[in-house]
């Protein structure tokens, strides 16, 4: 979910405690909030449209809206624009788990068959634990987040889709496995979600703008979400609600609104123990799970936590839907906040929290702003292009496991190769075959030395498909590669 840094020692002593770790004298650098804000005026000119709030030892170094949060309406954004926040919403489905823990009223060593009707077998020894450090082995996804399903038939699907690795055993992030807890948290509580919610947690910890409906949203300023092509996406509220909130593929694992001053406020609450106890602290920021074999982060209760070049706790996530996105870094030792809230995910727009960090504690450092893209005219020539022409072949033809594996070994390089099992990338591009079959290049973007944006156009429905793709300047192998729908 964020880059990789130096592996972590797992926490065994008291969150709070001075004597944790040790803390920078981040006080006493020189004031960075003229060049953060440079950088940041400079990544708008490249497309970043948002909200950006730093703290420093509860002190604002800035606290400053940038772009625009209603192109049609020519509004800017803000420090009090609300913005979707994706994935961060995990933390607070962790908390209500851990409140609930307080509470008496359930254990995360519980088995989540004790709060779900009919769990089969290979899942009946599921624990909450397990659940909120995406190792209970389900799927990231089964279903489009904007469809309007309710709680009971996404139990169903979710209790029907298969594992992708025995309980337990391994590491894989999971959107699915979260919204479960959040239908647990609806079970046990007898309230609805964003409900219990609230009022155990935000409103006594202050936090009142953060929430699905809750928030009297006709008073604030919603960021509408513009895609990468610049066609307006709109909000969260411009798409299906079940019963108050989205539906079950996005609700407890996504979707949240809310604001920069919130997430600070939100966190300044979990700091003091306002509003649970430093035993439920300590167990949401514990690095219970390295991220995947041989990431360097690992994963507490919805948060990952990261070690710092200076020997101290950066607790981070972030969260996005390709349209909107959202990053908190929280440098626990070092007393210092970063929340970043973009209505605009342009490329480059993930690392500008990162950047900002970097700043703050490297006088020297020279935050790199992201470049626009550039349309190339056809498919380049020589082994660039005849990756790409091979890339989008391969997900037009037909064949086994061997003939995919014979084809990752000539085109992708070791690195990537070797990163992810092969098991993933076999499911992952036989899923692409059925999704986009034969196709044709329609346009190519350079986004920089190595890195391309691909758009194909499926011949079977006229789906179109943004692949973006790293490649490595020695080979042009494929190094990196994502791919989404372009709706």
């Amino acid at each position: 979910m964020c880059p990789q840094l130096p592996a972590l020692i797992v926490l065994s002593v008291g969150l709070w405690s001075c004597s944790d770790a040790p803390r920078a004298d981040a006080e006493q650098l020189p004031d960075p909030s003229a060049r953060i804000d440079s950088f940041l005026t400079a990544c708008t000119a490249a497309g970043f449209n948002g909200s950006v709030l730093v703290l420093r030892d509860g002190k604002a170094l800035l606290d400053k809206g940038y772009g625009l949060r209603d192109r049609e309406q020519n509004l800017p954004n803000e420090p009090g624009t609300v913005h979707a926040i994706g994935s961060i919403t995990k933390q607070f489905t962790a908390a209500c788990i851990l409140k609930l823990q307080e509470q008496g009223k359930l254990k995360v060593t519980d088995a989540m068959s004790t709060y779900l009707p009919n769990v089969p077998k290979d899942k009946s020894g599921i624990t909450l634990h397990q659940l909120l450090t995406h190792s209970a082995g389900f799927p990231g996804a089964i279903g489009d987040d904007n469809e309007p399903i309710d709680g009971g038939e996404f139990t169903r699907m979710a209790l029907r889709a298969p594992l992708e690795f025995a309980p337990g055993t391994g590491y894989g992030y999971s959107n699915v496995g979260y919204s479960l807890l959040g239908i647990i948290v609806e079970h046990v509580s007898g309230m609805a979600y964003e409900r219990y919610l609230h009022d155990e947690l935000l409103a006594p910890a202050g936090v009142l703008r953060t929430g699905y409906r809750i928030p009297d949203w006709t008073q604030e300023q919603l960021a509408i979400g513009y895609r990468k092509d610049g066609t307006r996406w709109g909000t969260m509220l411009d798409h299906p609600i079940v019963n108050g909130a989205p539906g079950w593929h996005l609700r407890a694992n996504g979707g949240l609104l809310s604001t920069t001053h919130d997430m600070a406020a939100w966190l300044e609450a979990l700091r003091t123990n306002k509003v649970l106890s430093q035993a439920s602290t300590e167990a949401m920021f514990t690095a219970h799970l390295q991220e995947g074999e041989g990431a360097d982060s690992h994963y507490g209760y919805g948060w990952a936590i990261f070690p710092t070049p200076r020997g101290t706790r950066l607790i981070t996530h972030n969260g996005g839907n390709g349209v909107q996105f959202a990053d908190v870094l929280w440098y626990a030792d070092e007393g210092v906040t970063v929340v970043l809230m973009s209505n605009a995910n342009q490329r480059g727009m993930q690392d500008l929290a990162w950047e900002v960090g970097r700043t703050i504690f490297d006088p020297a450092y020279a935050p790199r702003v992201p470049q626009p893209a550039k349309a190339l005219e056809g498919i380049p020539e020589g082994p660039t292009g005849d990756r790409m022409k091979a890339l989008s072949a391969v997900f037009g033809a037909e064949g086994d496991d061997a003939q995919l594996k014979d084809w990752f070994n000539e085109h992708f390089g070791p690195g990537f190769l070797n990163d992810i099992p092969m098991d993933k990338h076999l499911s992952v591009f036989k899923q692409l075959r059925a999704d986009i079959g034969p196709n044709r290049i329609e346009r190519v973007e350079q986004l920089g030395p190595e890195e391309f944006a691909v758009l194909l156009v499926s011949e079977r429905d006229q789906s179109r498909w943004r692949v973006m793709m790293q490649l490595r300047p020695i080979d042009a192998r494929i190094s990196g590669l994502g791919v989404e729908k372009v709706e």
